[in-house]
């Protein structure tokens, strides 16, 4: 489940990274003004999303396991250095947007001043509508944010129940080792008893033969004996 989780965050991660990328090398470069300001804007709200994702990817990381562990880490320091650099390439494009709007304030001077003043009214009512689509980006990344941590939560409490059912198995097999032993341990008494028994039927067996190797060896002097005496009489 976890490895699962991860390869959405990474989808979404690689689809995100795509357009800010996009944005930067193809189409911050024929936009200026108020136009170019919300596209930065928006790639900047595309690479904060970015970096959360990296995060929460990071935390799936340390849920995954032996190889798919080991193939994913490489990947995740790629992806830091990846929105890091993005991030520098977007303050530069932001910086050579302020650079740009002063150059032309000066080659203007007082004329592009009072377009600007008749013009106001205008681009308030642009940044009314970019606070707007601000307000409306920030729900989403909330909402997103949101589900990420009910899909933690819903993965947290799935780990717990597979670690009770792991505990529960562990439990059963350490009680059925335990019984096992047990039952050896009553066979083994059992053979040592039997061991015991065998040695005593050995021991009275050679003594019967002892015995009645006796009696003969008595019995056949005795008969030696008699048949002697009749001999000499």
């Amino acid at each position: 489940m976890s490895l699962d989780l991860f390869n959405n965050y990474e989808s979404e991660y690689t689809s995100l990274v795509a357009a800010a990328r996009n944005r930067l090398t193809a189409t911050l470069p024929e936009l200026s003004g108020t136009s170019r300001s919300t596209a930065l804007r928006e790639t900047d709200r595309e690479l904060e999303d970015a970096q959360e994702l990296v995060g929460q990817m990071e935390m799936e990381l340390l849920s995954l396991q032996g190889p798919e562990r080991s193939r994913a880490a490489p990947r995740m320091r790629q992806y830091k250095a990846e929105v890091e650099q993005l991030k520098r390439e977007a303050r530069k494009a932001a910086q050579g947007l302020g650079n740009y709007e002063n150059n032309r304030r000066a080659l203007l001077g007082d004329a592009a001043a009072r377009i600007g003043e008749n013009s106001a009214s205008a681009e308030d009512s642009s940044l009314d509508s970019d606070h707007r689509t601000r307000l409306l980006s920030g729900n989403e990344r909330l909402e997103r944010g949101s589900q990420r941590l009910q899909d933690s939560h819903r993965i947290a409490i799935e780990t717990e129940a597979v670690g009770a059912n792991i505990l529960n198995d562990l439990r059963a097999q350490r009680e059925q080792i335990v019984n096992t032993r047990d039952v050896l341990l009553q066979g083994e008494s059992h053979i040592d008893r039997s061991q015991r028994t065998l040695r005593t039927m050995t021991r009275r067996l050679l003594t019967n033969k002892m015995i009645t190797t006796g009696l003969i060896v008595v019995g056949v002097s005795l008969v030696l004996l008699i048949f002697y005496i009749k001999l000499t009489r």
